[in-house]
């Protein structure tokens, strides 16, 4: 800036043919090294003291006097590094209208600085708020999911003892007992690879095949490329339960229920799908376990997921649902829980 203002007044001087002034060049100088010392301090000022407030009277009082005492100062500067030429007060009216603009300027610039930082915080604030709202009601709609299975299984258990079944039923409580440790061992994970979600499946319906023998046919098909893609955890079981609730439970024959999963571009597609039997007449049932999965994608995705619910022949039902394609980083398989599975069914056989 210095530079600035000596070179246009050295050009400004040659060309009316007198020789540059010293003194001028000397007070523009200070001037100017003042005003930079002072910055940060009326940066300072802009943030500690906003205009924005409900007290805007004492910060007016506030920034009028620091412009008045900053005013004193350039004038007094001015006054000394013209030798007497100038008064303080002649040169104090002649910089109010020059030093205030400069003043509002830099102190405006600090008051957005500010305002910047606070938008920042409050989005920051707004983040982290809405995120936990998230949470909190996910782990709600899981809540509710797990209970309203474990109870449908254990009355399904309890119907294979009426029954006169107590090896299956013992199998059962086996089987269901290393479901429900592999679901909590997710801790608080809203998403798991498909290929967990798959494993999850699988021993969901193992129990259910334990329970209707031929009756249930299953089919499983996932593309390898998905293997790794985020879904929602216990994603797929209630969409299988909707579909042995309504299928195979209502069929005296054989129900086939497929599971497929591919990818359709840069999304994700799931399809369960029951078909084939002959079943009772009835309305198809559309209970908690549906309506928590829409609930569910809704608060993961918003608008961009999609679930559709097509009648396929024979009664039967097939639910499609679409999300986006997100891989989770790769890692070594999870062990499976065998072991513990065999202990807990040994214990059970031998208090039956």
């Amino acid at each position: 800036m210095f530079a600035y203002e000596a070179t246009r007044h050295c050009i400004d001087a040659y060309l009316g043919g007198r020789s540059p002034s010293v003194s001028l060049l000397t007070v523009a100088g200070a001037t100017l090294a003042l005003w930079a010392m002072l910055t940060p301090f009326m940066l300072w000022m802009g943030r500690r003291v906003p205009l924005d407030r409900e007290d805007r009277a004492r910060g007016v009082a506030t920034h009028v006097t620091a412009l008045l005492v900053i005013l004193v100062v350039d004038a007094a500067l001015q006054a000394w590094l013209w030798g007497g030429k100038s008064t303080v007060t002649s040169i104090f009216f002649a910089l109010i209208i020059i030093d205030g603009v400069s003043y509002a300027t830099v102190v405006a610039i600090g008051h957005v600085q500010r305002s910047n930082a606070l938008y920042r915080e409050r989005m920051r604030a707004q983040a982290v708020l809405d995120q936990e709202l998230m949470t909190a009601r996910l782990r709600a709609l899981e809540m509710q999911l797990q209970p309203h299975f474990l109870f449908n299984t254990l009355h399904a258990i309890g119907a294979l003892v009426r029954s006169a079944r107590p090896d299956d039923a013992v199998r059962s409580l086996a089987t269901l007992g290393g479901l429900l440790r592999a679901t909590l061992a997710g801790g608080d994970q809203h998403e798991i690879s498909l290929g967990e979600e798959i494993a999850l499946a699988h021993r969901y319906l193992e129990l259910q095949k334990i329970r209707f023998a031929e009756r249930l046919k299953v089919d499983v098909e996932i593309a390898p490329e998905v293997e790794r893609a985020r879904v929602p955890r216990l994603i797929l079981q209630p969409l299988l339960e909707n579909a042995v609730r309504h299928g195979v439970e209502h069929s005296r024959t054989a129900v086939a229920v497929e599971v497929r999963a591919c990818a359709r571009g840069d999304r994700l597609e799931l399809l369960v799908r029951d078909h084939g039997g002959v079943r009772e007449a009835r309305s198809p049932g559309q209970g908690i376990g549906l309506a928590n999965t829409r609930a569910r994608l809704a608060t993961l995705y918003g608008k961009t997921h999609c679930l559709e619910l097509t009648p396929t022949q024979g009664g039967g039902l097939a639910i499609r649902i679409e999300i986006p394609l997100v891989l989770a980083p790769a890692r070594a398989p999870v062990p499976q829980e065998l072991e513990l599975e065999g202990e807990l069914q040994d214990e059970l056989k031998a208090v039956s």
